[in-house]
């Protein structure tokens, strides 16, 4: 038998002696003595705490029994009692701030019931009141003491639950003989509140008989419950003379058949007898209180010794097992620590490193993989195998993320590749509809070629879109400045329906070179996105002013809008911080959004439109505005000059581009209209602009262009409005002689009408 293997059988022994040891113990201990031992100490301790509630809410009780049965006499004519109730009401007051005292702290459910209940008392107040003033009704004042009382009675304290026979036998005969002596202080208070009146009030003495009936019920039923001691008590009290008296004047009651003489049954002498009577029943209650109290007492000192003496126990086994377990640990632990410290850095740092240079592959070397874990030889054979089977997770998770990034490189270059052959095809035919356009003077020949030149102009915006999503840098950049009027045409000429884009007010300001190729590409992409969710018949709006921060572009539709959720997701998306391959092909034009923004440091944003729809907040940072170039303040609707020859048709296709749409923002904001034009071009009628409510932020007073000195243009420029200034011409002079060859044709025709006539 080799090391590795008594290795392993020592520990797999060991581990063994331990389990067979562990769950003896556990199993006899905590499946049986802890489960019990712990139930039983915490019902017994929470009976002790419920027993003494229930001896100190039953002197509440008492006290209210007998301020019931002042008040009710008093109310009824009985005034000897007004000596009396002040006292009453003294001691039922101190009662309850003892209730109060022990209530304070507990938040079980025995205490939470009893604090809701004692809310009936606010209305003491107004029923002591009523007595007072001579306003107070008999039914009334002894109906709001009984249902208080049997309230206060039947609270649940949960000492009916419990595990103890005799505690819980107790308490019963504890609940029964308050019962007994509830419907005894009834009697009382129901007698006194009709004695003065010679008979029974209204139905009371129905109700006095169910009373009668009730206690005696009551009386019957408590041996059931109660010991031989507790029951000699309750009879010893109910044969004093006092009692005795009690049960002839309520004989008279009952056979006077409703009517109650003074003569039969003196006031004072039925007070003095069934308060006598309750007093000794309460006195029978005090005791078993105090029986229910010290049982749960002895409950809760016995389950508290058993606790101890169980929790030594489980001690002693714990460190048997900790001293017997402790040798195995230590035969595992030191390897494995080491383990989890390597598997921590791998995680951490060496395996993200290798996949992050396997993903950048800008050396042109291929990364080696993380190397494997080291152990020390001491180490079991179990951790070795962890060690090998983390090797293993290592090595696959490696190998993904090479596969993964050589398909993610091979889908780039493709999409590179197909953007910059879309892009020169596009440019090659927009040149040639260029020419076509310079060659051909039918109005209707150059209106298709114009169409024509349009489609091909979003077809190039299409394939930049391509290579700004594969991270590419901009195919057309400009070296000057251009004002922010081109830049809107410019992005208005890649659209289909331009016609229905209406610019508003646009405060003069001109981007920086180097990022107007990227910011047309961005509006164009917004504006497009507009029209598409959008009635037909309506325009979008653009505005665009000075602020703090830069300048904002507001771009404004009357569309159905985005819920609150769809416009956090989209504003995600138009950060630059979301991956467009996870999401669907309908929202790439959001994605090309968010790369341009993000590489120019321009914020985008959804929001809710000020009436319907959906308003794009572009804000261009200040960093990217620039003073309008020398020669360019005086006329800031000329394009700038390409840098390089080559572009030199390209521009001039954008300056012929550019042209419908800067007809139609000149006819569209000119001072005091706001027209607007059908698809067809024909003007629609006057309406107000809701673009002013969309641009929010108007701290910085607008400034105007500056100004300077007209300089000579480049020749490239000149050779570009020559060319457009050409075409137009001869399209115009080819229109005037059309139009001069009709008038003809038509005079020789009428001629010859008059020569036939």
């Amino acid at each position: 038998m080799d090391v590795t293997t008594k290795a392993t059988t020592s520990i797999r022994t060991r581990l063994l002696r331990i389990l067979i040891l562990a769950l003896a113990v556990l199993l006899a201990l905590l499946g049986i003595a802890a489960a019990d031992q712990i139930s039983a100490y915490r019902n017994a301790s929470a009976t002790a705490d419920n027993a003494r509630l229930e001896i100190t809410l039953q002197g509440l009780v008492h006290e209210l029994q007998k301020e019931r049965g002042l008040t009710t006499g008093y109310v009824g004519g009985v005034r000897q009692f007004s000596a009396k109730l002040p006292v009453q009401r003294k001691a039922t007051d101190a009662a309850r701030e003892q209730l109060d005292v022990a209530l304070k702290g507990r938040e079980d459910s025995a205490a939470g019931s009893v604090r809701e209940s004692l809310g009936r008392l606010d209305g003491l107040a107004g029923i002591r009141k009523d007595a007072d003033d001579g306003t107070g009704v008999v039914k009334d004042t002894f109906d709001y003491f009984t249902t208080t009382i049997t309230v206060l009675d039947r609270l649940d304290l949960g000492l009916e639950d419990v595990h103890d026979g005799n505690l819980r036998d107790a308490y019963q005969a504890l609940q029964v003989l308050g019962n007994a002596k509830e419907f005894t202080g009834e009697e009382r208070a129901i007698v006194l509140g009709s004695v003065r009146a010679g008979k029974f009030r209204g139905d009371d003495y129905s109700r006095f008989m169910e009373i009668r009936a009730g206690r005696l019920a009551a009386l019957d039923a408590f041996p059931r419950s109660a010991t031989a001691v507790q029951e000699r008590r309750l009879n010893t009290a109910l044969t004093t003379p006092d009692a005795e008296r009690t049960l002839a004047y309520e004989s008279k009651a009952v056979h006077g058949t409703g009517k109650l003489k003074s003569s039969a049954i003196p006031a004072m002498a039925w007070w003095d007898s069934t308060t006598s009577t309750i007093n000794g029943m309460r006195s029978v209650q005090i005791t078993l209180g105090t029986d229910v109290e010290n049982r749960a007492a002895q409950l809760e000192s016995s389950a508290q010794r058993d606790l101890l003496l169980f929790l030594l126990l489980a001690l002693g086994t714990v460190a048997a097992l900790a001293a017997l377990a402790l040798d195995c640990v230590r035969s595992v632990s030191t390897p494995l620590v080491e383990l989890a410290r390597q598997a921590r850095e791998v995680a951490g740092s060496r395996l993200p490193q290798a996949v992050a240079a396997v993903q950048d592959g800008s050396s042109g070397e291929a990364p080696k993989p993380p190397a494997p874990l080291a152990l020390a030889d001491r180490a079991g054979a179990e951790v070795r195998e962890v060690a090998e089977a983390f090797d293993r997770v290592q090595r696959s998770a490696f190998d993904l993320a090479t596969e993964q990034a050589v398909l993610r490189r091979n889908a780039t270059d493709s999409l590179v590749s197909l953007g910059r052959r879309n892009q020169n095809l596009v440019r090659r035919q927009i040149s040639f509809i260029n020419k076509l356009e310079h060659e051909d003077a039918d109005p209707a020949t150059l209106a298709n070629l114009f169409e024509l030149d349009h489609l091909a102009t979003r077809m190039r915006r299409n394939a930049e879109s391509l290579l700004v999503l594969a991270g590419e840098s901009s195919p057309r950049p400009w070296s000057t400045p251009l004002a922010i009027n081109d830049v809107l045409r410019a992005s208005l000429s890649e659209v289909e329906e331009y016609r229905r884009v209406t610019l508003r007010r646009i405060e003069p300001a001109f981007v920086t070179g180097s990022v107007v190729v990227e910011i047309a590409h961005l509006l164009a992409e917004l504006v497009e996105n507009a029209l598409s969710f959008s009635p037909p018949d309506s325009d979008v709006e653009i505005e665009g002013r000075r602020t703090s921060a830069g300048y904002l572009v507001a771009i404004v539709d009357h569309g159905f809008g985005m819920d609150n959720q769809a416009l956090a997701e989209a504003n995600v998306r138009l950060s630059g911080t979301a991956s467009f391959m996870a999401e669907p092909t309908r929202f790439l034009g959001h994605f090309v959004v968010g790369a341009l923004a993000r590489k120019c440091g321009i914020e985008v944003r959804l929001g809710e439109a000020p009436a319907a729809g959906v308003v794009a907040r572009v804000l261009i940072p200040a960093g990217l505005l620039t003073e309008a170039p020398q020669g360019k303040a005086a006329d800031q609707s000329v394009l700038p000059a390409p840098r390089k020859e080559e572009d030199a048709v390209e521009s001039m296709t954008v300056a012929a581009e550019s042209k419908p749409v800067e007809n139609r923002v000149e006819n569209k904001g000119a001072k005091g209209t706001s027209a607007s034009r059908t698809r067809n071009g024909l003007v629609k009628r006057p309406q107000r602009s809701a673009i002013s409510e969309a641009v929010t932020e108007t701290d910085r007073p607008s400034r105007p262009a500056p100004t300077g000195p007209t300089t000579d243009r480049s020749p490239e420029q000149v050779s570009g409005m020559l060319s457009t200034l050409r075409s137009a011409h001869m399209r115009g002079g080819i229109s005037v002689e059309k139009e001069k060859e009709k008038e003809k044709a038509r005079k020789s025709a009428g001629h010859n009408e008059g020569d036939v006539k």
